[in-house]
């Protein structure tokens, strides 16, 4: 293998794909980069069975052929090189050479037989979406995953298909996360399910520049953007019935300016008992008073605020750090939140909603000390 390339487009490539390897594995191959040069192109991929992705730059391809080498040190090389031309080769010895006008440098890989093959996905169905929306939709909803490892069905991503709707729904058992868009080409014609790890979503998400496809296989999904590829397991678990639990009737709106309720949350919520972080939400016709109190302390804080509130006088308990996650993802200058007691989800939504576009947040109740 013999081919010429630029130090910032091999730089480039191998960002988009050294997150995926592994920090620790025994599987000492996955620590490694598969590199191949062939037909006009250098191909960069990396995996750790679960994730893969593979990305291709147009080079100068002297000989064809590939070789794994060790990431770290390789990526190591790379990105401290200036940009210049770098002649890059391999022997039979499975040592790859990177010469240049600033040295020679000498790294032992190995044969590229032994690295996994990328997964191959049996298409159940394929849609491509503005890669923006869908980089959009994920940082909307991935917030809101659970980390239990107990509870493996809430560590990734639901993807709905219905007909002419997409949605991505994340939920940790005590706030709900929901975005829904309707703008995208698909040839799926029933309703499809699919839990999708955060890892590779993360992933997806940073390629934001054209159009997405996303395929739907048996057991793993891949997305196409470009000229990267993002390959993923599909967890295979049941989504519990997230529907079940968004009440349909809250009653009590509240409409506040995003930011001054965010910072409110924040300042008060320094007082607040550091387990529980929870805060007092009282809400009346003329404002809502944010309480938060360590009894164990001693400490307090309150917060008065001119909101728009209608409905019945209220006060309800919530974990301050899940509001505040929430309204971070609020885009809108004004936010509008949706009760019905003080036992009942409370809904958040955006003042007004983007084209095409549905957003949704839930945050579970805390029950209040008296």
């Amino acid at each position: 293998m013999k081919f010429i390339v630029t130090q910032a487009d091999l730089s480039k490539a191998l960002v988009k794909v050294i997150s995926v390897v592994p920090a620790k594995t025994t599987l000492p191959v996955l620590g490694n980069i598969l590199i191949t040069a062939k037909e006009g192109f250098l191909n960069l991929t990396a995996t750790d069975l679960d994730v893969s992705i593979t990305t291709k730059i147009s080079v100068d391809v002297k000989e064809p052929g590939g070789i794994t080498v060790p990431s770290k040190q390789f990526n190591e090389l790379i990105k401290n090189l200036p940009n210049i031309p770098l002649e890059i080769s391999s022997d039979a010895q499975f040592k790859l050479l990177v010469k240049c006008d600033k040295g020679d440098y000498r790294l032992s890989g190995e044969t590229d037989d032994d690295y996994p093959a990328l997964p191959v996905v049996d298409e159940k169905g394929k849609l491509k979406i503005d890669a923006k929306v869908l980089s959009r939709m994920i940082g909307k909803t991935s917030f809101s995953v659970s980390s239990d490892p107990l509870r493996p069905a809430l560590t990734g991503v639901l993807f709905q298909v219905m007909g002419s709707e997409l949605r991505l729904v994340a939920t940790d058992g005590h706030r709900l996360a929901k975005m829904t868009y309707t703008k995208f080409e698909s040839n799926i014609k029933d309703a499809l399910n699919v839990i999708v790890p955060t890892k590779a979503l993360s992933e997806v998400a940073k390629e934001n520049k054209d159009v997405t496809s996303i395929n739907f296989g048996q057991n793993h999904i891949r997305f196409d953007m470009g000229d990267t590829q993002v390959y993923s397991r599909i967890l295979e678990e049941t989504y519990p019935d997230y529907e079940r639990v968004i009440p349909s009737n809250n009653d009590k709106q509240m409409t506040a300016e995003t930011h001054m309720l965010a910072d409110a949350f924040k300042r008060v919520s320094i007082f607040a008992n550091p387990i529980t972080h929870q805060v007092r939400m009282g809400m009346s016709k003329k404002d809502l008073t944010i309480t938060a109190e360590d009894m164990d302390g001693g400490n307090k804080g309150t917060e008065k605020l001119k909101v728009q509130f209608e409905g019945d006088d209220i006060q309800i308990g919530y974990n301050a750090h899940l509001l505040m996650s929430a309204l971070n993802n609020i885009d809108t200058s004004e936010v509008h939140m949706h009760f019905k007691g003080p036992t009942s989800a409370g809904i958040i939504t955006p003042s007004h909603q983007v084209e095409n576009e549905h957003q949704m947040m839930l945050v579970m109740p805390v029950r209040l000390n008296d």
